[in-house]
């Protein structure tokens, strides 16, 4: 053979060798009349048959169809033999590494009298294909669902959020009790997910004392939004029975403890006087009152109180603050605070927040309070003893 006519052949080969490894596919050839078999290089590779063992027959073929393909194949075999159609078949085959998807498509040549002669197949793995198809019918069923809750979360949200209007109403601009001025500054979370369960309530008291209180409820959605609305109510009802911070805690832990599904909440609850211009409060497990006066803003020492909801038994102190004309008492939900941890500094972002604030009307002090914490509600009561 010339030396060119076999570099050619060579070329050609490499080429198809080539050709096979880049479309993961290969041919067969089955000739009926001696019962011989031909593959290609890359079948043995598609299949993982060992080389030394030959090409497999057409019965040792059918040995790797996956159990569930076998009558599909069947019947598409029946149509070649029988009937010489060209047929093109997916299947899968088991192999040493697992199940492997695969596109087969067949021919069959008659010989001189009729019957088929040989068979020829060109057979390619598709399995990367068929696991992009799964992929893309996987994203579609997530961004599907995705679609689902989104809606979900947009009604929860406006049923939520309808909730807070209606059981929740800010007031605007300062409110004026006997001997007190207060203002509150409510900002919900920024994802509609997140609407939780902050509170505030002000009521008028015989004697013209006021209460005042700011509760904040674990979680977020319908449950935190049902519970602070009990809590809200409830703390408006009792106030008939009692005015004493401490004892109207132990009441709302008494209500959330008797609920099993009740969530935990924090909470302070606040009685001013006008007669003494002091505020008397207890907290259950709330961050600590913000005192401002000219001389500087500072923490509270907070009376013992654990969250309601945690202990049935649990009992709470009060704590006593003056309030000179000017001084102002703020208290807020933790989602004011940027670290919940207590540490050093763990308040001084709000701190640093109101100094030299002290003379600023209400509403433009609270401005200054910017919520910490973007994925939960922040609610901030500011009450100011009154200099007139």
């Amino acid at each position: 053979m010339p030396k060119s006519t076999a570099k050619s052949t060579a070329e050609v080969l490499d080429r198809l060798a080539r050709t096979e490894r880049l479309g993961n596919l290969g041919w067969a050839e089955w000739d009926l009349t001696s019962d011989t078999v031909h593959w290609s290089d890359h079948l043995f590779e598609i299949y993982e048959r060992d080389r030394a063992a030959g090409p497999a027959t057409l019965s040792q073929s059918r040995d790797y169809i996956h159990a569930d393909d076998l009558g599909r194949v069947d019947k598409a075999v029946q149509a070649l033999i029988g009937d010489a159609q060209t047929i093109d078949v997916a299947f899968r085959i088991i192999v040493r590494s697992g199940v492997r998807h695969i596109r087969a498509i067949f021919e069959a040549e008659r010989g001189a009298g009729g019957r088929i002669r040989m068979v020829y197949g060109i057979i390619q793995d598709v399995s990367a294909v068929e696991a992009a198809e799964r992929d893309r019918a996987r994203l579609a069923d997530i961004e599907a669902e995705s679609a689902e809750l989104q809606a979900s979360l947009q009604t929860e949200h406006r049923v939520v959020t309808a909730l807070q209007q209606v059981i929740l109403p800010v007031p605007t601009g300062t409110v004026h009790r006997p001997g007190l001025r207060a203002a509150v500054r409510y900002q919900p979370a920024e994802e509609m997910a997140r609407v939780g369960g902050d509170w505030f309530d002000l009521v008028q008291l015989p004697g013209d004392r006021t209460l005042l209180a700011v509760g904040d409820v674990a979680g977020h959605g319908m449950p935190a939004a049902a519970t602070m609305a009990r809590l809200r109510h409830a703390i408006s009802a009792l106030a008939v029975t009692t005015d004493d911070p401490a004892q109207l805690l132990k009441y709302l832990n008494w209500m959330v403890c008797d609920d099993p599904a009740g969530p935990t909440a924090t909470a302070a609850v606040a009685r001013f006087d006008p007669e003494t211009s002091s505020v008397t409060w207890a907290q259950a497990g709330h961050p600590p009152p913000i005192l401002l006066t000219r001389a500087g803003a500072a923490p509270l020492d907070r009376p013992d109180g654990m969250l309601v909801g945690a202990q049935r038994s649990s009992t709470y102190a009060t704590a006593t603050t003056p309030l000179a004309p000017g001084d102002t008492m703020l208290i807020y939900t933790d989602g004011l605070i940027e670290r919940r941890t207590y540490d050093s500094d763990w308040l001084g972002p709000v701190l640093r927040a109101v100094a030299g604030a002290a003379e600023l009307p209400l509403h433009a002090l609270l401005a200054r309070l910017q919520p910490a914490n973007p994925d939960d509600d922040t609610c901030v009561l500011a009450l100011r003893a009154a200099t007139d």
